[in-house]
């Protein structure tokens, strides 16, 4: 099933949503403070929709899954360094777990994303193989 536009596809809207929550979040945490973390934060989430639309855009082409596995990595970045901001007390568990559970339903979804895109070039290769009954010419 082809979606129609980057903007229709869910897997990316979140990731979106997921960027946007992180920049709020570390305008309005203790987590501020610390400038370095702040930026390598924002670096990661803003790298889950990037790299899924430029996997999106190039959906024809070898290298496709190489940008969904680099968002799913970012996705996973993200993750880590909330907990480890959560953890350091540079925000409370109430301001993390929306964005925990944020990376946990992406990083869900971008598995769904390459198990499809896996099921579906396997099934073309399937598709393309001659039959045994057939002879060959």
């Amino acid at each position: 099933m082809e979606i129609a536009s980057l903007t229709n596809f869910v897997t990316w809207q979140k990731a979106v949503r997921l960027a946007a929550d992180v920049i709020k979040l570390t305008q309005r945490t203790s987590l501020s403070r610390h400038l370095w973390a702040c930026d390598q934060l924002r670096r990661a989430a803003l790298s889950v929709p990037s790299n899924i639309a430029e996997g999106y855009e190039r959906r024809a082409e070898k290298g496709t899954d190489r940008f969904y596995l680099i968002a799913k990595g970012s996705c996973a970045e993200v993750l880590t360094q909330i907990k480890v901001a959560q953890l350091a007390h540079l925000m409370s568990q109430q301001e993390a777990d929306p964005i925990l559970a944020q990376c946990e339903e992406i990083l869900r979804l971008i598995a769904g994303v390459l198990k499809a895109r896996r099921l579906a070039r396997d099934s073309y290769a399937f598709a393309s193989q001659p039959s045994p009954d057939k002879p060959r010419r």
